[in-house]
């Protein structure tokens, strides 16, 4: 079998959250399981693979699911579960590939080309990790082996769920060609929209020269990258982060919005999980950071210390919503938000006083027995 000059392996566990209910109480198998948080304002984290077949989406409005989905079986979010599980599936990957890079907590890539001796067959491999996954968690993934690191996650979405592609090298623009243009990253429901105005509705059509003079003027200077991504040349390196340097969060929404009380809820959401990993972990963070991302998929990023190492929803919050706000444009749409707690060190008892370190352990044990949406930290008003 001939060695691939580059070789990269993707995976994503299928609906990992919901399906992760399901590994933890096995009699929801069978039944249509999403999870979330309860109307009226509650919206959709994850929803199995069989909800989906009823339009249910993340992200999207609970009262809104169950009109679409009356039998739908809601299971709140369990940050632990789904922390114990993601370190079980790093357990795998580590046992397999020499770096892992993990971009998520479902969602992972390995360089595997100095493997191709000790595995020369890329699909035997691929299988393997498969089978190790289940066997180790009882959670299916869907992995995609090519060349670089798109044509790997464009080919895993393609198969999912409980799928293996293998994308040989030379292949990579005919299997992307026939691909919807939205497949390709980096191009959401506004952009597709903009293209199939055109006439552009798979990726090959993004090569066509007749197309050429229109997406220069709409893309600019990045242009000649795009058709690069629709050719399947992309040299990416997998970089492995080992060390846990930060946490954080971050979701992309199915329809872009210019709500900052839905964009605030979202990332006080983000700040509740991630402060109760903290103290979980004895750990504070000195640092924080607010990623936006707007229609036009520009980022913008703001970084802010508070004034000493924090893991206390209350305390936090004040800083992380004044730097969300002062980032908001007005009129402008937003599709994804993101959080992130950084410059992590141990913390202290002085934290905060007896009596509030008393309420916070017995609300972190009630979070840890029965998930994250249990319940909250009520000095954080709800508008």
């Amino acid at each position: 079998m001939p060695k691939w000059l580059r070789q990269i392996v993707f995976g994503d566990v299928d609906a990992m959250f919901a399906s992760s209910a399901i590994v933890a109480n096995p009699t929801l198998a069978g039944k249509l399981v999403a999870v979330g948080t309860p109307p009226p304002r509650g919206i959709i984290t994850s929803a199995s693979y069989p909800v989906r077949r009823y339009g249910v989406k993340a992200a999207m409005p609970t009262v809104q699911a169950l009109r679409l989905c009356p039998d739908l079986v809601l299971v709140p979010p369990d940050r632990s579960l789904y922390e114990r599980l993601h370190t079980r599936m790093r357990e795998v990957t580590d046992r397999f590939f020499p770096a892992t890079d993990w971009t998520s907590i479902d969602e992972f890539y390995a360089d595997t080309t100095d493997l191709q001796s000790l595995h020369p067959d890329p699909a035997a491999l691929a299988r393997m990790v498969k089978d190790a996954i289940f066997e180790t968690t009882g959670l299916r993934a869907t992995l995609a082996v090519a060349t670089g690191k798109t044509v790997a996650k464009v080919a895993a979405d393609a198969h999912k769920p409980d799928g293996l592609a293998i994308i040989e090298p030379g292949t990579e623009a005919a299997f992307l060609a026939l691909r919807p243009v939205t497949s390709l990253p980096g191009i959401g429901p506004k952009t597709a929209a903009e293209l199939e105005r055109l006439g552009i509705h798979l990726i090959g059509d993004l090569l066509e020269p007749r197309f050429g003079p229109r997406l220069r003027r709409m893309w600019g200077a990045r242009f000649p990258a795009l058709q690069a991504l629709a050719r399947g040349v992309d040299t990416e390196p997998v970089v492995a982060e080992r060390d846990q340097k930060s946490i954080g969060h971050e979701t992309t929404f199915d329809q872009d919005t210019a709500d900052l009380a839905f964009l605030e809820r979202t990332v006080r959401g983000f700040l509740s999980e991630l402060a109760h990993d903290l103290r979980l972990q004895g750990l504070a963070a000195w640092a924080f950071t607010v990623k936006l991302k707007d229609a036009k998929f520009k980022i913008a990023t703001r970084q802010r210390h508070f004034p000493k190492p924090l893991n206390y929803d209350p305390a936090m919050w004040r800083n992380i919503r004044a730097a969300l706000r002062s980032q908001i444009a007005p009129k402008r749409q937003y599709r994804l938000v993101g959080l992130s707690l950084s410059e992590l060190v141990p913390a202290t008892e002085s934290l905060f006083d007896q009596r509030i370190q008393k309420a916070v352990a017995a609300m972190d044990a009630i979070i840890e027995k029965h998930g994250a949406k249990v319940m909250r930290l009520g000095e954080i008003p709800e508008e």
